[in-house]
């Protein structure tokens, strides 16, 4: 039971007196034995007052606050101030003006009781000796593992933040999934969060690495548990299904129908419902109409709710000690976190202490998609069409439903659909189409696919052309359409007979708040409050024409800075978070990503800084090469591209294909693909990025064994093709950010606002952990070899070369003219056994 010591009380009493008797706060540190020994008055006012004071209260302390009235009892507002510093580890109590009554509405939390991970003896259990190794068969040493596996089991123990970037070997998944699992065993079960980029990491940890770490930690009682979660639309809905195949609501026209026959015998035996368990992947408008979405389930109300793949991945989560996310999952679970103030119970995500973040590089950036607002063209066009589209959906479902009932409220809601909502769902494609016609017509004047929208676009005179007017009409319509459907949900509810049309209210539901969130998106935008720190855009999506208008266009608006959003809203509410890739540091130092993530703000949450190096022999297992006698590929694109061409056909020859090319365009990368091969001949198989799905592409990449692929963006990471198959990895171009991207260009800018050069402190440290990240594919194991040539002379010609070639692997280094490149190249194939003799 707390106290106040005598002292301190009249230390209070006399500081509320000298405010006349009203509201003050204090913060207080409080003994072992619960007295209040110190106290110093921090905020005069409400209680609220204190929060706008962040840090000003510590763990393990206790805010005090009095009520002049000298009633104890407390507010709404107290109880909700005492739930936010409760979650810090902060009490709250209320006294009268003289101190000698003291209400405690929480006690000061007092700090759960862990079993510590044992640093070392958990690193031993990667030990070629331990129970791994034992489950393997066979094990290589890895001391930068156990080292990764040492400094996440001190994470776990203390609380922080831990940055390791980690080697490529280094096999980074075992060290941190290994503390991971001992904590769940040694601390009841609590759960370990492991988010990745990429899909291929996700199921390496799901389908690989964690079955095999069950069995070596398992015993005869009980195997550690684990589950992976995707984001909703991934996985089936049988409710959704059955409806479409029904047709009373279905959207699709009736060439699709076969393919919801085939999904629909696909649902009778597919193990998890998920889009990666289908053979071949639907049609974007099949998956639409059938897939799970969260503001359409009606939980237990479904008459699938037993059989619901989702629901069953929510349900197996809740119980796993290692849950697998992805980033968008991730970050779509703090969104929902913050609107609701939630951080102590289940949202998007089962509630959970420890966190890993692998192929950390990529979070602001998918937070950045997560934590703004987003509308297009197709989207809208999606949802009206859910209402009605010839004479399908929702609207034509009810008055179905309703024509054959003769109550009021029945009578009432068919006059208001067919009166009303069918004919504001016309006006809303109409208003609709202006808006994105006028929008369309500003991107087609200009040769770029994104336009940024800055504080000028306020006074631009696309708003006299139209864009006012038709930006007031689609608001009002998609409001009123909002409205109309409450009202006919509102009395569907009151039917005899709920269950019969539960879904059918549902989905209504979920087109309202999808109404409300794209008119949200649509105004923040174009029309932002004149405070708002947003990165605004709009920008084309494809080339085909879409129903009026000449191709689908999007819209967004994302926070500036997402670093304090990241570290108030993640970092500081989860104990344990490792943030791990193989590119985290730019030669060394960590200070970019901290930065960008709100991680060197005080108070300092790092608790280990870490490069953790590679087992491989870089030196010789790799060359690396760069030729000095290039064009520019900035000044001289095309001479640029005409060397490469030559070069790639060079090292084709000389290494009998087995080659990745890895591009930062498409537009590069199509000119590169056509030069090739027009000239090989069909001696090859030549691979390109756009001529199929990429799993498919890499798959017989690797069948071949002397192909050519070509790829940008996604391939430069999250790729894995040891041995053989890869013997040369082509960087066409050193990969800096597009500096007139709207969100670069925005930080760009920013930076510049505080004195700071942007290419050196942001645009540089990108590209190098870019670039290392398209250096790790190629040697992938111990016995790995191959050339690495990056075909970008600048990195020996301007200044910051240097800080770019710090942060690649210790290959042997060949830099000169192409000739001699390509015959240090051909003595090393020639070592090596690869292609052709010398």
């Amino acid at each position: 039971m707390t106290d106040i010591a005598p002292a301190v009380r009249d230390l209070v009493a006399s500081e509320i007196a000298a405010t006349g008797g009203r509201e003050v706060s204090f913060v207080a540190d409080v003994d072992a034995a619960g007295t209040i020994t110190y106290a110093s008055a921090v905020a005069r006012g409400t209680a609220a007052a204190v929060l706008a004071l962040p840090g000003v209260a510590a763990r393990g302390q206790m805010v005090l606050h009095n009520h002049p009235s000298g009633l104890l009892e407390p507010s709404q507002a107290d109880l909700e101030v005492a739930a936010r510093l409760h979650f810090d580890g902060i009490g709250f109590g209320i006294i009268n003006n003289d101190a000698s009554q003291l209400s405690v509405v929480v006690e000061v939390p007092r700090a759960k009781s862990y079993a510590q991970l044992d640093p070392v003896a958990t690193a031993d259990l990667l030990a070629v000796d331990g129970p791994v190794a034992g489950v393997l068969g066979q094990f290589e040493n890895r001391r930068s593992q156990r080292d990764m596996a040492s400094f996440v089991s001190d994470t776990y123990n203390e609380g922080g933040v831990s940055l390791l970037e980690s080697g490529t070997g280094v096999g980074k998944s075992f060290a941190y999934l290994v503390p991971a699992i001992r904590w769940a065993q040694m601390n009841d079960g609590e759960r370990t969060v492991v988010s990745t980029n990429t899909i291929n990491l996700q199921e390496q940890l799901v389908g690989k690495d964690l079955p095999l770490l069950a069995r070596a930690f398992g015993d005869d009682e009980a195997e550690p548990t684990f589950a992976l979660l995707k984001g909703w639309s991934n996985y089936i809905c049988l409710n959704r299904l059955q409806v479409a195949q029904g047709g009373q609501a279905s959207l699709l026209e009736p060439d699709r129908q076969g393919e919801l026959e085939v999904l629909a015998d696909w649902a009778a035996h597919t193990g998890d419902g998920s889009l990666a368990d289908l053979p071949d992947v639907p049609s974007p408008e099949v998956w639409d109409e059938v897939c799970a979405e969260a503001d359409l389930c009606t939980r237990q109300e479904c008459p699938y709710y037993d059989r619901c793949f989702v629901i069953n991945a929510h349900v197996s989560a809740a119980a796993a000690d290692v849950v697998v996310v992805n980033h968008h999952l991730l970050t779509a679970d703090l969104a929902v976190r913050r609107v609701q103030n939630n951080w102590l119970e289940k949202a998007v995500l089962p509630f959970y202490r420890r966190l890993i973040i692998d192929e950390a590089h990529h979070l602001e950036d998918v937070a950045a998609k997560h934590l703004g607002a987003q509308v297009t063209s197709r989207g809208l066009g999606r949802l009206l069409s859910r209402l009605e589209r010839g004479g399908r959906g929702l609207i034509p479902t009810l008055v179905a439903e309703l024509r054959g009932r003769d109550d009021q409220a029945s009578r009432a809601s068919l006059d208001l659909l067919r009166k009303t909502l069918l004919p504001e769902v016309g006006d809303a494609r109409t208003y609709a189409d202006r808006v994105f016609a006028i929008l369309c017509e500003r991107l087609a004047s200009s040769d770029d696919e994104v336009q940024r929208l800055d504080d000028s676009f306020a006074a631009d005179e696309i708003w006299e052309q139209g864009l006012d007017v038709a930006v007031d009409n689609l608001v009002r319509v998609l409001a009123r359409l909002a409205e109309g459907v409450e009202a006919i949900v509102d009395r569907m509810q009151l039917d005899e007979d709920p269950d019969r049309r539960s879904q059918l209210v549902q989905e209504l539901r979920g087109v309202v708040r999808r109404f409300q969130s794209m008119t949200d998106a649509i105004l923040l935008a174009l029309r932002p409050q004149s405070d708002a720190q947003l990165v605004r855009w709009l920008d084309r999506r494809g080339n085909r024409p879409a129903g009026n208008l000449p191709f689908h266009i999007g819209l967004a608006a994302v926070p500036l800075d997402l670093a304090p959003v990241l570290r108030e809203s993640l970092f500081d509410r989860i104990d344990t978070v490792v943030l791990t890739s193989a590119t985290l540091a730019t030669g060394g130092d960590f200070s970019f990503l901290k930065e960008r993530l709100g991680l060197d703000r005080a108070p300092d949450p790092i608790k280990h800084e870490e490069s953790l190096p590679s087992p491989f022999d870089f030196s010789r297992q790799c060359l690396f090469g760069v030729p000095t006698d290039f064009p520019d590929p900035r000044s001289d694109e095309e001479g640029h591209g005409n060397a490469l061409a030559e070069a790639l056909l060079d090292l084709a020859h000389a290494a009998d294909g087995g080659m990745f090319v890895l591009f930062t365009s498409y537009a590069a990368l199509r000119r590169a693909a056509v030069a090739v091969k027009g000239s090989i001949g069909g001696r090859w198989p030549v691979l390109v990025q756009g001529e199929g799905q990429r799993d498919h592409l890499l798959r017989r990449f690797r069948e071949a064994g002397s192909a050519i692929l070509f790829g940008t963006d996604s391939f430069w990471e999250g790729v894995d093709v040891p041995g053989r198959s890869l013997r040369v990895l082509v960087l066409a171009k050193l990969p800096f950010k597009v500096p007139s991207e709207p969100l670069t260009a925005a930080r760009l800018e920013a930076l510049a606002g505080r004195g700071v050069d942007g290419f050196s402190h942001y645009l540089l440290p990108h590209a190098a952990l870019k670039l290392k990240q398209g250096f790790g594919r190629l040697i992938r194991s111990s016995s790995d070899v191959g050339v690495v040539m990056l075909m970008d002379p600048r990195v020996t010609r301007r200044n910051y070369g240097n800080l770019l070639l710090a942060s690649l692997p210790p290959a042997t280094r060949s830099i000169g003219p192409w000739s001699e490149l390509r015959s240090t190249a051909e003595e090393f194939f020639a070592q090596h056994g690869i292609g052709a003799p010398v």
